[in-house]
């Protein structure tokens, strides 16, 4: 497995992903205030791994990104300042059920092992994603509108519009600062993440599904992160 990391001086993104002649690249962009987390998060999470990384970036940049970065470490038991001290995943609402009666929100190959119908390959495999990242539950934090994975994996193809049609899944809303806490919350260069499974017992504070806000089942991924963000700050 191999990751190409390129740094830019894009305005149009933070970072960007792609696949570029086979290879997943990472594209970083030094206009983002803290691109230099985000390259030395992925220098370290890894190191001695078996997944190689090609570094496109100038030595003098990196340099200056462990300067910046200092003592951090990818899997510090702390929230940064930019990170949110909640974090959410969203999921098809077919999936909702079995996830609350394990307790458990799995990684998508920890749920390929136990069920012999899953998915054939998970959404991001469109993107060119490794397979090292199927070993772990994805998070976003809480101002990013992470519903469009849930609307693509509906049509089985990348879709970034936030205004299309879609069936809303759950919502779950993470207390991130014990996840971090606890040693749990990782950080790749790209991802904010958990390894295998997130148990709800300990880490879930509410989920948002269309019943609980009282919406139709069919909106757009914007009305429904929108009115779900919405309903949780107004409880918590």
């Amino acid at each position: 497995m191999k990751i190409r990391c390129r740094l830019t001086d894009s305005t149009e993104y933070n970072q960007f992903c792609c696949n570029e002649n086979g290879v997943y690249t990472l594209k970083i962009s030094k206009s983002y205030k803290y691109w230099y987390y985000d390259l030395c998060d992925l220098i370290d999470f890894y190191n001695g791994s078996n997944v190689q990384i090609d570094l496109d970036v100038k030595q003098s940049d990196i340099a200056l990104a462990k300067i910046l970065y200092g003592n951090h470490k990818f899997n510090e038991c702390f929230l940064r300042e930019y990170e949110t001290n909640v974090m959410v995943h969203s999921t098809p609402i077919e999936n909702l059920n079995s996830i609350l009666e394990c307790g458990k929100l799995k990684s998508w190959n920890i749920l390929k092992d136990e069920n012999l119908n899953w998915e054939k390959e998970p959404i991001g495999a469109q993107l060119g994603d490794i397979e090292d990242f199927s070993d772990y539950v994805m998070l976003s934090m809480l101002f990013q509108n992470n519903e469009i994975i849930t609307a693509s994996k509906q049509k089985h193809k990348i879709d970034i519009a936030v205004n299309q049609k879609y069936i809303p899944g759950a919502r779950f809303y993470f207390d991130a600062e014990k996840l971090a806490k606890d040693g749990l919350l990782l950080r790749d260069g790209e991802h904010i993440k958990v390894k295998s499974c997130i148990p709800l017992d300990k880490y879930l504070i509410w989920y948002s599904t269309a019943e609980k806000l009282g919406i139709q089942k069919e909106t757009t991924p914007k009305e429904f992160f929108e009115l779900s963000n919405k309903k949780f700050s107004e409880l918590y």
